[in-house]
């Protein structure tokens, strides 16, 4: 009968060993879970430099507003103005970030498109340059 006894004892002591041993692979699990929401939580709570998205620049602009804010840049500069002062004009009437060197160019881009169309129309010429950026005059 003692030897019974034991044989059940031993077989109580391996199932309580792996459960234990369960509950310590859980443990861990919620330790890599709680370290990856603590992680998701610093991310989106940082107080760091913001990150602008990018968007789609021809919704930003509706039709002809781009040309007509360049055609008041050059109403404003009679001595000429380059592509880059075109941007910037319209990235301050618009109310954008100015600080945004990725939404400068994309917009420096359409503006160039612009003048090139109306340089072929004679709308506008070409005035020599500003560094690299050409300086158009109306």
């Amino acid at each position: 009968m003692a030897e019974q006894v034991i044989n059940t004892l031993n077989t109580k002591r391996k199932e309580i060993e792996a459960h234990i041993g369960s509950l310590e692979q859980d443990l861990e699990q919620a330790r890599r879970d709680l370290s990856a929401i603590l992680a998701a939580i610093k991310v989106f709570s940082a107080d760091g430099p913001r990150v602008t998205a990018y968007m789609n620049l021809s919704k930003l602009f509706p039709r002809h507003e781009l040309p007509k804010m360049a055609q008041e840049a050059l109403a404003a500069s009679p001595d000429g103005i380059s592509t880059v002062g075109i941007a910037n004009h319209v990235i301050a009437a618009k109310g954008l970030d100015s600080g945004d060197r990725h939404l400068r160019k994309a917009i420096a881009y359409k503006v160039v498109q612009v003048m090139r169309r109306w340089e072929k129309q004679r709308k506008v010429s070409r005035n020599g340059k500003d560094g690299t950026a050409v300086v158009w005059i109306a």
